[in-house]
This record gives structure tokens, sequence and C-alpha cells, in this order.
């Protein structure tokens, strides 16, 4: 199984699960809108692939390879969703507009938004002062 979205998506959902305590095909499900089946045979796939691995008590945990994806995905998806918010674009637009551009996005593009988002928070930074130093 080559690295798609669809690894990505599952990468990022385990990801973020995995912050709230154990990770299981149920709870990866209900976050992706899709059945059980589905997320289990993408489970076995993801698993053969080597990004995670399912224990006996089927809970999901990723390997290197799987946190490393997840990791990057979190980041990109951030940096994305972080910089529409701050545009002014409501969170939920910002939200699954994130999810699809972060799947296409270069290194550099993603330091170039990076960059820019720190450039937003500084001029907000500066005007505020200079607004209640008046």
């Amino acid at each position: 199984m080559e690295q798609n979205q669809k690894v990505e998506d599952y990468m990022r959902i385990i990801y973020r699960l995995r912050e709230n305590g154990l990770v299981r095909g149920a709870y990866i499900a209900r976050e992706l809108g899709v059945t059980k089946p589905t997320v289990s045979v993408a489970l076995k796939e993801m698993e053969a692939a080597g990004y995670l691995a399912i224990q006996p008590d089927r809970t999901v945990e990723l390997t290197e390879k799987g946190e490393k994806i997840g990791e990057y995905v979190i980041k990109r998806n951030r940096v994305i969703y972080g910089l529409l918010t701050d545009l002014g674009v409501d969170k939920k637009t910002a939200a699954l507009d994130a999810c699809n551009m972060e799947h296409g996005i270069s290194e550099e593009s993603l330091k170039a938004l990076c960059d820019l988002r720190q450039f937003l928070r500084v001029i907000r930074k500066t005007s505020y002062l200079q607004q209640t130093d008046e």
C-alpha cells in the first residue's frame, strides 16, 4: 500500500485519537464517517504496509514509520488550519479545507505558509501594541 490521501487521513485520525487514550477501529470509523468493516480492511492493509500494529486487544498503535507520517500530516493540517482561521475563515470550513489541502502541499510551500502565519502574528501584535500606546 503506497502512502496516499487515505493513509494520511487514517494516520491523522489515529494520531489525534491516541492523545485521548486507546485507539480502536470503531473510534476511527466514527471520526471518518465510514463503517467498521471498511476501517478493518484499511487497518489490515496499513498493518501489512508497516504503518501500524493491531494489538491482540484490537487496539491500534502506530509503528515508527506510521508515527513519522502522522506527525507530518498533523503538522501540515495545523499550519493550514491555523492560517485559515487567522485569516478569518470559520473553524468548520477551515477544518474541511485544511484536510483537503494538507495532502498536496510541498515542504517548501508549507514553510512559506508557516512564515506567512508568523509574519501575520507579528503584524497583528505590533498593530495591537500601537493601538494601546495611543
